[in-house]
């Protein structure tokens, strides 16, 4: 991967949430140049390893990072409260990838199928349109605005689907890698609470006795991204013994 053109991406994604707290108009065309620039890296490190370049965890963030810079740009308003933490934190999760070694990992047997490059895209999708519905939360607490609600609504639903279609991938590759389609792994095990979590979020949205309390769906998407919070980072970083590497 080039080390450069990743960190140039932190750097535009850095400007552009600056740019978007004092709502300049140049602060898109930034994030925008920083999505080219790490799908740039990302792509140099696929053709270094001939494979999908989720292979370790330096890739793994950087991953990430794209796909939260991705929907920061695809959901662009202009709005600072909600795009600002945004892209901090697409900013953040890039820069994280630097902090990993730089060396060249070539990926293991099991991961040469083609649900493995099925499978990530749509989870890494699904935390970005999560974490975007807790920017819409956020800012939601702030103005009190029934609009970040429908957004809220609409990025946890996509983000549910998406995660629902990666389920079923991972279940597929555990068959073809390990031959099970479910492993008492950690992250396998947090993955499947996260579902049940934002399958609550969604009954509970349509549960005519919570009508009246709008801070309960900002409430479950706030906590939501906790959730991934632990399933992305926790189960790699503080519970042994799982089967993925990132």
């Amino acid at each position: 991967m080039s080390i450069a053109l990743l960190i140039t991406a932190v750097a535009l994604q850095a400007a552009a949430a600056v740019g978007a707290l004092w709502r300049g108009a140049w602060a898109r065309g930034l994030l925008a140049g920083g999505v080219v620039a790490q799908g740039a890296a990302l792509a140099s490190r696929g053709l270094a390893i001939g494979a999908f370049p989720v292979t370790s965890k330096l890739e793994s963030f950087a991953a990430l990072g794209l796909a939260l810079a991705l929907v920061a740009l695809a959901s662009w308003r202009g709005e600072r409260h909600y795009t600002v933490p945004f892209v901090l934190l697409a900013a953040c999760t890039s820069a994280a990838a630097l902090l990993f070694p730089q060396a060249v990992r070539y990926p293991p047997p099991l991961m040469q199928t083609i649900w493995y490059p099925l499978h990530v895209p749509l989870a890494f999708g699904a935390y970005a349109l999560w974490a975007a519905a807790a920017a819409a939360a956020l800012a939601w607490w702030r103005d009190r605005d029934g609009a970040w609600l429908a957004r809220l609504d609409r990025f946890a639903l996509q983000g549910f689907g998406l995660w629902s279609l990666s389920m079923i991938c991972g279940g597929i590759w555990g068959v073809v890698a390990w031959g099970a389609y479910f492993l008492w792994d950690p992250k396998v095990i947090w993955s499947v609470l996260l579902w049940l979590h934002y399958a609550s979020f969604l009954h509970l949205r349509l549960t005519p006795s919570l009508a009246g309390r709008a801070w309960v769906r900002p409430a479950l998407a706030g906590l939501g991204l906790v959730w991934v919070a632990v399933a992305y980072v926790g189960t790699a970083f503080f519970f042994g013994g799982s089967s993925h590497a990132f």
